[in-house]
């Protein structure tokens, strides 16, 4: 079970965001990857996630990292992956990289349970969530431009949902050139050179709508069950 939490990478605290980098490498899932020099070292591929709970076959694929990331990272034997991670969670705090994509991901106002009336406007047909409720949302009542940014910035906003962010670093030999993009690891006394990208940026398809909106539907309904299911359970154990 992940302990990683996106609230804290978001959350524009160092020692959050070192939380999250630090549940995201003990537990990668698809979620987390390392390479060097192109070849994955940590983490999986092709959504294979791997046995978080077998403690022999993670406590080897840590000591496998440690080895590798000892050509890169200074520091005293088991400590070269914690410096790592120090180096990765300085890397994202420092850079606000986390900052510039939750601005993008927060121009969706509406979510899809309102965008999805847009859709319905922009595509002239009639909006088959009103007919399920019985009743004709407000949204529907709104100028067709203002339709179009509603859905625009949805699509946008759920593209920086699900995109990936890569960071590629490069240790400096000397201490020379701009401190812009760079981190100073005090635990090891290193320097290195960042770059972060963002990629999977492939605006969601329009056409996909009403498969988002079923989605959503369908997470919901599985939350409120849950929720019911622990009322019962707790008032079972009362009466009990």
């Amino acid at each position: 079970m992940s302990e990683y939490d996106p609230l804290d990478l978001f959350s524009q605290s160092k020692d959050r965001v070192h939380k999250a980098i630090n549940a995201l490498f003990t537990t990668p899932q698809n979620n987390f990857r390392v390479f060097l020099n192109g070849s994955l070292i940590h983490g999986s591929l092709g959504g294979v996630a791997s046995n978080a709970n077998n403690s022999n076959c993670t406590e080897s694929t840590s000591n496998a990292f440690e080895d590798i990331i000892k050509c890169i990272m200074k520091g005293e034997d088991g400590l070269c992956t914690t410096n790592f991670i120090q180096l990765l969670a300085e890397t994202v705090y420092q850079s606000k990289v986390t900052d510039r994509l939750l601005e993008v991901q927060k121009l969706d106002i509406y979510d899809i349970e309102g965008a999805i009336h847009a859709y319905y406007d922009i595509i002239s047909q009639h909006c088959k969530i009103c007919t399920e409720m019985g009743e004709e949302k407000s949204l529907h009542d709104i100028p067709l431009d203002r339709s179009v940014k509603i859905l625009r910035d949805y699509l946008i906003a759920a593209t920086a949902k699900d995109c990936s962010l890569m960071i590629s670093f490069r240790q400096r030999s000397e201490e020379v050139g701009s401190a812009d993009n760079s981190v100073y690891l005090e635990a090891t006394d290193q320097t290195f050179d960042y770059k972060a990208y963002f990629i999977d940026l492939d605006m969601k398809p329009l056409k996909k709508m009403e498969y988002y909106y079923e989605l959503d539907q369908k997470i919901v309904r599985h939350y409120t069950r849950n929720v019911k299911d622990k009322q019962d359970n707790t008032m079972e154990d009362k009466k009990s």
